[in-house]
């Protein structure tokens, strides 16, 4: 038997179950962006740590690409910070005086790079912002070889060091050759800690006081020989915001990667991490 719908009755029919279709796939699309970033996370009380390595281009086919953060991602994500009232800090200030008129976003940079001599310190001075740099003592002027990828990053020497302190960025401390701490023994650990301080104060004439676990490698045992060393904080590499100061060898950061987009920086920064 012939149909008896007209062309037009059918093309209406195709028309709605295409916008049927479209908004089911929306709707999944939505769904999955609700799932894969943290809108339902509740926002978190505290002061921001961000947590950043090198400022720079990626290397093609290298695997530390992710923490490679772009010069103009940088730039962008210091105005974010900006728009939104905060100041970038250092990790001592925020010892120093924790309670501030003004939010403040504690900008850490691990390992030590000469990029951040190079290009994170001109962005941070233009908007009058510090931040505190965890250097690895016995690799200053090297390359970060604890990564196996060839050829290694430069690192900073004293003199780029010592300017970075005379610019009243904080030099902290990453240990002595950033080597996991909880493997070593007790000899060994003491002088990650308190070698590695020595030497950094020596070259900045000024007492160090911050310090962040290679690896983001910590015990409790760790955690006490840190303390008996002489530092006032440490940081780990776990994603979150603490809310106080009250265990302040145990401080959570926000990590920044250049791998993520502007929408991660936005919801990491008021919860604390952006995806699950």
């Amino acid at each position: 038997m012939r149909s008896t719908r007209s062309p037009g009755h059918a093309d209406g029919d195709d028309d709605v179950g295409g916008a049927l279709l479209a908004a089911g796939l929306a709707g999944a699309a939505g769904l999955g962006l609700s799932l894969r970033f943290n809108w339902w996370r509740k926002k978190r009380p505290g002061t921001r740590i961000l947590m950043y390595h090198q400022v720079g281009a990626p290397h093609s086919g290298s695997t530390l690409n992710k923490w490679r953060v772009e010069e103009e991602d940088f730039h962008w994500q210091l105005d974010a910070l900006l728009r939104r009232g905060y100041r970038g800090a250092a990790l001592g200030e925020l010892l120093e005086a924790p309670s501030a008129e003004r939010r403040r976003a504690v900008l850490t940079f691990d390992d030590g790079y000469r990029g951040v001599f190079e290009r994170a310190l001109p962005a941070l001075l233009a908007r009058g912002f510090s931040a505190t740099v965890f250097v690895v003592a016995d690799r200053i002027g090297g390359v970060n070889d604890w990564d196996g990828e060839t050829p290694g990053e430069p690192l900073l020497s004293a003199d780029e060091i010592r300017a970075l302190h005379a610019a009243g960025v904080e030099i902290g401390s990453h240990g002595a050759t950033h080597r996991a701490l909880t493997r070593l023994s007790d000899g060994e650990l003491s002088r990650e800690l308190v070698g590695s301080r020595d030497t950094l104060e020596r070259i900045v004439g000024a007492p160090v006081t911050s310090f962040c676990y290679p690896f983001g490698d910590f015990d409790d045992r760790v955690v006490e020989a840190t303390r008996a060393a002489g530092y006032r904080a440490a940081t780990v590499s776990r994603g979150g915001i603490s809310k106080d100061l009250s265990d302040p060898f145990r401080l959570k950061r926000i990590s920044e990667r250049g791998t993520n987009s502007r929408l991660d920086f936005t919801l990491a920064l008021t919860r604390g991490r952006s995806r699950l």
